[in-house]
């Protein structure tokens, strides 16, 4: 029994050396076969958990990692950025106040060891984030038409929600828009976009608000005193010269505010007129500052004249004259004839200018160019003088025979030849 333990003692000794030979022998030849490496991965990406509640990160933080992790050849060609998992517990971040916050990187991958990531940690600096209410703020630009007056704004809604973290909150010091009034005379009802704004009007980045757009009112009345809009009728006299006429009148300004009192102001006409302006003789367009008249202890607002335009035009009438066609473009060695030959034409223009026309100052021409021999219906052109409308042409075409001209016969010239016969007479 005594020498059996030292046998098996020399024998488990002897055993244990070959399993740790064997050991050995299977681990020179796995690294042999498949070599332990190294391998850099980036692109990992980085998350956060623990983050307060309302707060926002006031500035960026780096949300990718790269890790170097080491494992056996064959693992590291499979191996992915996703494999990993990198971390950062954000509850020791206080709000508003930067912080070192370290960044954890483990995998779920068997025989890969990290052996380090960069950055291993990050600044973080969180800032509380709260909603505050400002009521609406409209600039009104511009005035509204001389004579009335504008009052308000009122908008609808009347706050503003504005979002977005403690410090850029606290420069927000309005809400604010702008309505353009000019020219108004009647209630100006516009969608308004607003913006929050620092105490210098610039626009605050880094907040968000609601509603982008308001609906803003200005309302517009008329001035005590002042009656606007008052039609301004131009006071003619006179006829023009014979064949000619009144055309269009222009008024500049056509409308004008008075003032006075309301008492007088209300039983005025909805109307002023001008100083008398002749037109007597006229043959072209005349253009006249005017004074206006008015009742005493009433003013006209801003304006001392009025700019008076009378169009003067010729009277018109209407004059059918004849004239005979013209046959342009024909082909050498062609000839055309016209059917009919001559047109009745219609002309409206100048009464005046009409009486003078002559059949030598209407023109009607057919054109022919390239047209082939054979009949043809050809619309004519009529050139006439100028401020001369050319109301239509009878017939409105014209028939155009086109043939060859014909070839010369050569004549027969017949010369008489006179032949004389000699007699011979005999004597008995």
């Amino acid at each position: 029994m005594s020498s059996a333990v030292p046998r098996l003692l020399r024998n488990l000794g002897t055993f244990l050396l070959a399993l740790l030979l064997g050991i050995v022998v299977w681990i020179t030849a796995t690294l042999a076969t498949d070599p332990i490496a190294q391998q850099v991965y980036p692109g990992v990406g980085v998350t956060t958990v623990n983050q307060p509640e309302d707060t926002i990160f006031f500035e960026p933080i780096v949300e990718e990692v790269v890790v170097l992790a080491r494992a056996p050849q064959s693992v590291l060609v499979d191996l992915r950025p996703s494999d990993f998992e990198a971390i950062m517990d954000l509850s020791i971040v206080d709000p508003g106040a930067p912080a070192p916050v370290a960044v954890d990187v483990g995998t779920s991958k068997e025989s890969v060891r990290i052996e380090g990531w960069n950055p291993a940690e990050q600044t973080v600096h969180l800032e509380a984030v709260r909603t505050i209410t400002l009521p609406v703020a409209i600039d009104v630009e511009g005035e509204a038409a001389t004579g009335y007056q504008s009052s308000g704004p009122v908008t609808n809604p009347a706050l503003v929600a504005v979002y977005g973290p403690e410090p850029f909150l606290q420069e927000v010091t309005t809400v604010a828009g702008s309505l353009d009034v000019e020219g108004a005379r009647n209630d100006v009802i516009q969608e308004v976009t607003v913006r929050p704004l620092d105490a210098d009007g610039r626009l605050v980045s880094g907040v968000e608000w609601n509603p982008g757009e308001v609906e803003a009112q200005v309302g517009v009345r008329k001035r005590l005193g002042y009656k606007p809009d008052v039609e301004v009728v131009p006071d003619l006299r006179g006829e023009p010269a014979p064949g000619y006429r009144r055309g269009s009148v222009e008024v500049d300004p056509s409308t004008v505010t008075l003032a006075g009192l309301p008492s007088v102001l209300d039983d005025l006409p909805g109307f002023i007129e001008t100083s008398p302006i002749s037109v007597i003789s006229a043959t072209q367009d005349l253009t006249v500052r005017s004074p206006l008249t008015v009742p005493q202890n009433v003013v006209v607002v801003g304006v001392d004249f009025v700019t008076v335009t009378v169009e003067i035009l010729p009277i018109l009438s209407s004059r059918a004259m004849t004239a005979t066609i013209e046959i342009r473009g024909v082909n050498s060695g062609w000839l055309a004839t016209a059917s009919p030959s001559v047109v009745d034409v219609i002309l409206e223009g100048p009464d005046t200018l009409l009486a003078e026309l002559t059949s030598d100052d209407i023109r009607v021409i057919v054109d022919v160019f390239g047209l082939g021999l054979g009949v043809h219906r050809v619309e004519p052109d009529v050139l006439a003088p100028e401020d001369v409308v050319v109301v239509s042409v009878i017939p409105e075409t014209i028939e155009v025979v086109i043939v060859a001209e014909p070839t010369p016969t050569p004549s027969l010239t017949v010369t008489a030849t006179l032949t004389v016969t000699p007699t011979l007479t005999t004597t008995p």
